[in-house]
């Protein structure tokens, strides 16, 4: 008996501890923003409640967005990058040339950060937390409107820049001299590439309704979805991407088909390995158009 009432004791406590940790574990924080929506949030990832916003003005066009180490929120705006703080002081503001559209903003490896604008020519940038320009890489897409050229560069780890280009469907791999290392040619519209550890890429392809594993240097895909593959999800413009502890998180913006909300394919989801969706925020209502995601650590 005594054995019985040690057995259900310890059972007690074990479901006591597991409950505990259970509890005591956070809810994911995620940074949304997107072109055509007048702000950029953070949402509690469980409840889908929005926590903080911004507002951007009447015009801005925010297809880039990240949250730094430190709490401050980083983003492209088109007609420039801003780094603000929770409480909306703007701790510097970039801007493009008027001629030019501010695309992206992003946060490198070494914690030092990646701007770009389209324009003639193109400009890369990577500045430091304070805004201090530590380099500048000038290239001519070729591309006559510059709306047509990129949204979000990368940095790859052979210290190259990643362009993804609308018009000619291709990635391009660039020096800091601006000298052209690589194309690779893709479909529909690239938006965005996401490195993966068995060195391919995905490659979010935009208007091609389309999302790509791909090997960049031999030009080899190895998986794709295609708008109808992924179960409960019609892929519209394919945008931004972000790894999830599932596996990937995709922004499907929608901002080109204007019955896309009858379509109820959700605004974002988070996909496993298999391509299975195992999260999704589906509500037009509370939120627009969404092309840039980030996990606030």
């Amino acid at each position: 008996m005594r054995k019985l009432v040690n057995y259900l004791c310890s059972a007690l406590l074990l479901a006591t501890a597991v409950s505990s940790c259970q509890s005591d574990k956070k809810s994911e924080k995620l940074l949304l923003g997107g072109s055509g929506w007048n702000k950029i949030v953070i949402i509690d990832k469980e409840s889908k409640q929005i926590e903080w916003e911004h507002p951007l003005e009447k015009g801005w066009e925010c297809n880039s967005a990240e949250a730094t180490p430190e709490g401050n929120i980083l983003f492209a705006y088109a007609r420039g990058a801003q780094l603000i703080d929770r409480n909306h002081q703007v701790l510097w503001d970039i801007a493009a040339p008027d001629t030019c559209e501010m695309q992206t903003a992003r946060i490198l490896p070494d914690g030092n950060y990646l701007l770009g604008w389209v324009g003639h020519p193109a400009v890369i940038m990577e500045v430091s937390p304070k805004g201090e320009i530590l380099s500048r890489t000038e290239y001519e897409t070729g591309i006559e409107t510059p709306h047509a050229q990129f949204r979000q560069l990368n940095k790859n780890a052979r210290g190259n820049y990643l362009m993804p280009l609308f018009a000619t469907s291709e990635v391009r791999e660039i020096s800091p001299k601006g000298e052209v290392v690589r194309i690779t040619k893709l479909e529909g519209t690239p938006f965005t590439t996401l490195a993966l550890p068995n060195g391919n890429y995905w490659v979010a392809c935009g208007d091609g309704h389309s999302l790509l594993e791909v090997n960049l240097d031999e030009a080899l895909t190895s998986r794709r979805y295609g708008e109808n593959d992924i179960k409960g999800a019609r892929l519209f413009f394919v945008a931004g991407l972000h790894p999830s502890e599932e596996g990937l998180y995709v922004c499907n913006w929608q901002g080109h088909d204007k019955n896309a909300v009858e379509a109820h394919s959700p605004q974002v989801f988070e996909m496993n390995d298999k391509g299975e969706i195992v999260w999704s925020l589906n509500d037009n209502q509370t939120f627009g158009m969404i092309s840039t995601i980030d996990v606030i650590e």
